[in-house]
């Protein structure tokens, strides 16, 4: 195996965070690199470029967007980085890992925490649906944006219709909970009610969630009884 990561490779993992789509790249990682295991690429990595840069590398190999590299357990990926990397190194790499996580399209970051395996499965949908009101804030999202977000979280949760659903149960509960007033009008419009067919098939299914009473939106807009709204621990 080459000695240095050919300047290639580190100027693609430099790159990843603006690249939607793979590294069509492949070929340019050291012969033999893809057949390493998660603890040897790694090593490899944080010998070759900045902590940074392993941070990318781990999040992106993990979710299948580095072609040709597999990272197969994200968990034993990151543990590897925590326990080598000290001092501003290990900063960096939280840092990094951190920001990376937080700001990955909505499909990928339910994808990235379902494969840290730290929430319960059945509470994580409903967890990020609660949560994402505040990202569309701090990023500043428009309503066509959200959509576009939305339909492509319905696409990737085929086999999961349960957890798409869950999302939007958090989301439209704290659409009907939320006090600011800096969020445009037409993000309650569009998604205050958004597929409801797929939280009604959601209910049909899973018979044991509870509707709970009816809930008002800020400046009193009345909002009719509606299931979504049930307790967080009833889902």
């Amino acid at each position: 195996m080459n000695r240095f990561l050919p300047l290639i490779v580190i100027a693609l993992i430099l790159l990843i965070p603006a690249c939607g789509g793979k590294d069509k790249s492949s070929s340019a990682f050291p012969e033999g690199f893809a057949s390493l295991s998660d603890d040897q690429k790694v090593t490899y990595m944080m010998q070759h470029v900045s902590a940074d840069s392993v941070a990318r590398f781990i999040i992106f190999a993990a979710l299948g967007k580095v072609e040709g590299v597999h990272i197969d357990t994200l968990n034993n990926a990151t543990l590897k980085a925590y326990e080598t990397y000290t001092d501003t190194a290990l900063q960096t790499f939280s840092w990094e890992f951190d920001r990376i996580a937080e700001e990955l399209p909505l499909h990928d970051k339910m994808r990235l925490r379902a494969l840290v395996g730290s929430e319960d499965p059945q509470g994580l949908g409903l967890t990020l649906g609660l949560e994402y009101l505040n990202q569309i804030r701090v990023k500043g999202m428009t309503a066509d944006e959200v959509l576009e977000e939305l339909k492509e979280l319905k696409r990737a949760s085929t086999d999961d219709p349960d957890m798409y659903a869950r999302f939007l149960i958090g989301f439209r509960t704290v659409l009907r909970y939320d006090k600011n007033s800096d969020m445009p009008r037409e993000i309650y419009n569009r998604f205050l009610n958004y597929d409801e067919e797929a939280v009604e098939e959601y209910y049909s299914r899973n018979k044991s969630a509870v509707p709970s009473i009816p809930v008002t939106l800020p400046d009193s807009i009345p909002i009719e009884e509606h299931p979504e709204a049930a307790p967080p621990d009833s889902i």
